[in-house]
């Protein structure tokens, strides 16, 4: 017990320097200015360092309690001034000089991660990383290379949405610290690039007519860029995507590999009287020095340096001639690994593949048996296909365990399954162990020795993966996207099925009755029971307004009665990613979601229409409505995959979503504004209404206006009114006027605007506007994904950062 203080200390310091950066400075020995924070950067500003228990501490526990306190206040008191620090550097331009660390190609140029060395003139010792953003790139950067760039900071404020890729975590995991956006290149320090960047080089050039070529990359140098949407998509739908990162079967592989090579070697070089039991033991360093090298080629990614001190801690182990246990050494690799990276626990790669590994050592384990003393008389040939059938035998055994126990975990973290993933991996494994890895690593060696026989290599290699890419490709159709109701059923049945298998082990053991055995199977029914059955009463008695975090732009999706309608989409960037594809597309997953009854497209601005086409290729829509009908419907003439006729929205619409009525208040003409053109719906249960801006300026603001007070006098129905206001432009000052807002007079009002972005929404006069009506505000870029359930005339709020969020970085907000 006295060393979990320690160790949670330890584990603390090691999260701040990694990700807040440090020195060897002490920030206790001197005050600190109050002008230091507008020049000294953070990296400059360091932990104290932690004194290690003196003899005296040990002998005097008050006083290493004591010792421990003004540590623990040291840490917080850095908190507190990297807190400070990053303030003052958001706000103006820096000047840093950065090490890249990242492989560029031409597709990745305006983006890549590389290592401070200095802000601002001031250099650290313990420098973090940063993802580095560049709009528009001069020139092409490679990893080695330092260069000087004038850039702002940005915290790592990912968007904050239930369900989909946690891109936050990964960023943690990966120790990068800040998001920096580059405005301006001044120098070039350093072009010298990395070995490992020239060798990327060559081996793109070798493999650049090969149709695989993003493929190889990804198996030599851990780089995904260029395998193309397609690939990346069959491959993680055949479930072979543990083949293409670069962890323990590719270093086991190569050790194996090598160490056979080696052997055959010094059997001939350097026979075994000249070096006895060390002999082995050289072997073992060199293949460990190998496996060094192929880790330093593929970036040390973390699974690689799992890989990696994993080999050396069971060569070392072994070598020593101690007897220990499988389990054990498990363990001590674990305990190792966590210490070494206390930041790779946010990793799912490390859970997923320790409990792999945790299985296999169970099977082995159960498979053991005592050798046969009967001696049965065989040929050579009938004992090498015995040994042969039962060899075939276990790795078939071994497959449909690990894919059946390893089944809870991939429906947790990837919410999907592959139906044919069992006999596609019986294939796959032993094609890319056996041949497609160990031909290309051969490849890229003998393209540094003899190029042609490596090109060669490649080329047999491509040839293998575009075979099976292409004939398994069939199989991908058993790629299943579970909801979150499925996978608790399936979940739920294998809980009810260990159960059951545990008590009729217990049963050999101890007397129990049948009624008892079946007692904890029951009530977990029963539980399972009584809770889909309240989900159910819940969603027929409320209805829910959810509005995602998608950075700069809106996507609203409405759900009542089992009936659904998405407003607008969020952005796209490039053309090649939409933020809907892992915002909302997760999330419509996850609820069982798989067509909506209406969908609405504000305008065509980015912000609000990027994802348009990723929902309508992976929804069935039964009815689609655009502030500009037109362009909507030209733009999908251009790109065909699921064509959607979009019908104009005008206003005098009305629609019914289960209990909810849905009125179009504009435009009532489609105009040359596209932010005017938005349309504005108001969204009512008869009590609770909800009204639906878009971009709209204070023009059409003022015209809702006249036209609402004509509807009161002739109808007294008032349009306007609305408890919830997503408000105008994102907060924008063009929109917001105080008369709208008197006559929509909410309760609440929701900003849908990214982190920090440039045009500074929700303008603080506007903010201000509300606030001072009394009405309640809230911004994604704060809040992430908000949901209000409205049952029975009450309206609940629930944000993701404080009350859906998983995990503690979630919760967090940066400044």
């Amino acid at each position: 017990m006295a060393i979990l203080p320690f160790t949670a200390l330890y584990f603390s310091l090691f999260s701040y320097v990694s990700l807040f950066g440090g020195s060897f400075e002490s920030i206790n020995y001197k005050p600190l200015l109050a002008n230091d924070l507008l020049t000294t950067p953070l990296v400059a500003k360091g932990l104290a360092p932690l004194r290690s228990p003196s003899r005296a501490s040990i002998s005097n526990p008050e006083q290493g309690k004591h010792q421990l306190a003004n540590n623990i206040s040291n840490i917080k008191e850095h908190k507190q001034q990297v807190s400070q620090t990053y303030s003052t550097l958001s706000r103006q331009d820096n000047t840093i000089i950065v090490r890249v660390k990242s492989l560029i190609n031409t597709k990745n140029t305006g983006y890549f991660i590389a290592r401070i060395i200095s802000i601002n003139d001031q250099y650290c010792d313990f420098c973090p990383l940063v993802e580095m953003r560049w709009y528009k790139p001069n020139l092409q950067v490679q990893a080695g290379q330092v260069h000087q760039f004038k850039v702002r900071f940005k915290a790592l404020q990912g968007k904050a949405n239930p369900y989909g890729f946690d891109r936050q975590k990964w960023r943690y995991s990966q120790h990068i610290a800040y998001i920096v956006n580059i405005k301006q290149h001044i120098k070039v320090i350093d072009k010298r690039v990395s070995i490992r960047a020239s060798l990327y080089k060559k081996v793109m050039q070798a493999t650049n007519e090969l149709s695989q070529q993003g493929s190889l990359l990804t198996l030599i140098f851990a780089d995904k860029s260029l395998l193309n949407e397609h690939d990346k998509s069959l491959i993680k739908q055949l479930g072979i995507a543990h083949l293409f990162a670069i962890s323990g079967l590719h270093i086991g592989l190569l050790f194996i590999l090598s160490t056979v090579i080696l052997n055959a070697l010094f059997k001939q070089l350097l026979p075994e009287r000249y070096l006895g039991w060390f002999r082995w033991r050289l072997v073992n360093i060199v293949g460990l020095l190998v496996c060094v090298s192929y880790g330093y080629i593929s970036g040390f990614s973390l699974p690689t340096e799992r890989a990696l001190l994993m080999l050396l801690t069971s060569v070392l182990v072994l070598s020593s001639k101690q007897k220990v246990s499988l389990l054990d050494l498990l363990l001590l690799c674990l305990w190792i690994i966590l210490m070494l990276d206390p930041l790779s626990i946010l990793s799912s790669s490390l859970w997923l593949s320790f409990m792999a590994m945790s299985i296999i050592l169970a099977f082995i384990w159960l498979l053991q048996r005592p050798q046969q003393t009967a001696e049965q008389k065989k040929s050579w040939y009938q004992a090498k296909l015995q040994r042969l059938f039962i060899t075939i035998k276990g790795l078939l055994l071994l497959q449909l365990v690990l894919t059946l126990f390893m089944l809870p975990i991939q429906l947790i973290n990837f919410s999907a399954i592959s139906l044919y993933a069992l006999p596609i991996n019986l294939i796959a494994i032993p094609l890319f162990s056996w041949f497609i890895i160990p031909l290309t690593l051969l490849g890229v060696l003998f393209l540094l020795l003899i190029e042609p026989v490596g090109v060669a290599l490649f080329t047999i290699s491509d040839q293998l993966l575009s075979y099976f890419l292409h004939y398994f490709s069939i199989l991908s159709a058993g790629y299943l996207m579970l909801s979150q109701l499925h996978i608790v059923l399936i979940l739920t049945f294998i809980l009810f099925s260990l159960s059951f298998l545990l008590l009729s082990l217990i049963q050999r053991f101890f007397n129990i009755s049948h009624t008892k055995m079946w007692l904890l199977p029951s009530i977990l029914l029963v539980f399972v029971g009584i809770r889909a059955v309240e989900q159910k009463w819940q969603n027929e008695q409320q209805w829910q307004l959810e509005v995602f975090d998608v950075g700069q732009g809106l996507a609203i999706l409405i759900y009542s009665d089992g009936h659904s309608i998405l407003y607008d989409t969020g952005p796209s960037y490039g053309g090649r990613y939409a933020v809907a594809e892992s915002t909302v597309l997760p999330y419509l997953q996850a609820r069982g979601i798989t067509q909506l009854d209406y969908f609405f497209i504000s305008h065509s601005d980015n912000d609000h229409a990027g994802g348009r086409e990723a929902i309508q290729n992976n929804l069935h829509i039964k009815q689609a409505y655009a502030g500009e009908a037109d362009l909507m419907n030209q733009r999908n003439n251009l790109q065909p995959n699921r064509y959607i006729n979009y019908q104009q929205c005008i206003s005098g619409q009305v629609h019914q979503l289960g209990k909810l009525t849905l009125t179009t208040l504009s435009p009532s003409s489609v105009g040359s504004n596209n932010n005017n053109n938005s349309c504005v719906l108001q969204i009512s249960d008869g009590v609770n209404k909800v009204l639906l801006t878009g971009d709209i300026s204070k023009a059409v603001e003022h015209k809702l206006i006249v036209e609402n007070r004509q509807s009161i006098s002739n109808k007294n129905v008032n349009n306007l009114q609305a408890d919830i206001l997503i408000a105008p432009h994102h907060g924008s000052n063009t929109s917001s006027s105080l008369a709208f807002i008197n006559q929509v007079n909410p309760q609440w009002v929701v900003f849908s605007a990214g982190y920090k972005n440039r045009w500074r929404f929700p303008v603080e006069k506007v903010v201000d506007r509300y606030q001072q009506l009394g009405i309640k505000h809230l911004t994604t870029a704060n809040t992430g994904f908000i949901r209000f359930n409205v049952q029975n005339h009450h309206i609940e709020v629930k944000t993701y950062r404080e009350d859906l969020a998983a995990y503690w970085y979630h919760r967090h907000l940066a400044l």
